[in-house]
């Protein structure tokens, strides 16, 4: 059993569209969300106990925004380091998740028939996307019908999970964005021993 510890509502319907793509069954995995990065880290120490028991690996996810990537990652190794008897893995979306969706402007397209991938990918300011700042305005800006069509971001999340490419060969076809890259080889490494 792997146990995702995510920071809110959206990354959680993004995980049950990816992880049977990758050959997770529904019994093989357990998702738990939060109320928000700090929510998550302030309860580590009161569930991983009890979870780390019974889990084969936890995997932990939450979105950079503006910290120290290391800093925050090194906070939370602290609090694992002195409660949690399994493996795990901490994964940062990089600056949030909505960068791990605008890193495929395709699978955009397939969410908004109206958004032309085309007409952003080889602009400049799209070539790195764990640089954006804040992706989820970003998304909001440039999707034609994001309001009318996606009141809120677990929606969109639901929908583009469906969607993304979770390719990690053809360079052409993968995410742009390196942080969701990093998350997929992680899911793979524990996929080989997840039956």
């Amino acid at each position: 059993m792997i146990v995702f510890l995510v920071e809110d509502y959206s990354m959680r319907k993004f995980l049950e569209g990816v992880l049977p793509r990758l050959g997770f069954e529904e019994h093989l995995f357990e998702i738990k969300h939060h109320r928000g990065k700090e929510d998550l880290i302030s309860h580590l120490n009161n569930i991983i106990p009890t979870l780390s028991k019974r889990a084969q690996q936890i995997i932990i996810i939450i979105d950079q925004d503006r910290q120290d990537c290391l800093a925050l990652k090194n906070k939370i190794k602290a609090k694992m380091a002195r409660c949690c008897s399994c493996e795990y893995q901490i994964r940062i979306a990089c600056y949030e998740l909505e960068a791990w969706f605008l890193g495929d402007m395709e699978a955009i397209a397939k969410c908004s028939p109206r958004f032309k991938a085309s007409f952003f990918q080889g602009k400049k300011k799209y070539r790195d996307i764990d640089n954006i700042p804040k992706p989820s305005s970003v998304l909001e800006e440039i999707v034609p019908d994001w309001k009318k069509r996606y009141a809120s971001k677990p929606k969109f999340a639901e929908e583009i999970a469906h969607f993304v490419s979770l390719e990690k060969q053809n360079v052409e076809k993968a995410n742009r964005s390196h942080s969701f890259q990093v998350f997929l080889e992680t899911l793979c490494s524990f996929g080989n021993d997840k039956k």
